[in-house]
């Protein structure tokens, strides 16, 4: 289960006329045996594209009454012990969800996005997009998509290369995978100047 909740009362104008919004974005096993996690979502007005910054996210991996350490491998939880942990573990799930459409939790990841219009792609593109999907082990199909978003869109910098990426995550069919694209955008902002020095400069 995926659950996208965007509110226009959270913006920010990374450049005239691109505006950003804050939301997030919870997800759950349909099964129930997965992780539940909540992350802050910036959506991009003008191609309707989300970018998930998975470093401000909350995760629970769900063990019902199995235990996961040696010292307890013999034991079981009792009810109130696990409706315990449930209650402080969706305590902190509010705590996220409000902290990511706050004014500084949405600005500081924001001016993250907005810090790599400064960064120009002033290598070969196409050799840009093969060192990005080594390291973040896209397919064929998945470099072709994003190099094609990038040259149509026309902006040769990280920002335009951030956006080519979480632009064609609305062309895959697999929804989670299209998910884990705008995650990519996510991981792509925290990249540190040398690696993307490495992107930018590839010829």
């Amino acid at each position: 289960m995926y659950l996208k909740v965007v509110t226009p009362r959270v913006e920010f104008d990374v450049a005239p006329g691109d505006v950003v919004q804050a939301g997030i974005v919870i997800t759950n096993s349909e099964v129930g045996c997965g992780t539940l996690s909540v992350q802050p979502l910036i959506f991009r007005l003008v191609c309707r594209n989300g970018l998930i910054a998975s470093d401000h996210a909350l995760r629970k991996t769900h063990v019902g009454r199995a235990l996961t350490t040696e010292a307890e491998s013999t034991q079981v939880f009792r009810d109130d012990t696990l409706a315990a942990d449930d209650r402080a573990f969706f305590l902190k799930a509010r705590d996220v969800v409000e902290a990511a459409v706050s004014e500084a939790t949405f600005r500081q990841v924001a001016q993250k996005l907005q810090k790599t219009r400064d960064i120009r792609l002033t290598g070969d593109p196409v050799k840009s997009v093969e060192v990005l999907a080594d390291r973040y082990t896209l397919n064929d199909t998945e470099r072709a998509g994003v190099l094609r978003h990038l040259i149509v869109e026309g902006d040769l910098s990280a920002y335009g290369l951030v956006n080519a990426v979480t632009h064609f995550s609305q062309d895959v069919d697999d929804y989670d995978r299209a998910t884990e694209l705008e995650a990519l955008g996510g991981k792509l902002i925290e990249l540190a100047p040398g690696d993307w020095k490495e992107v930018a400069h590839a010829a």
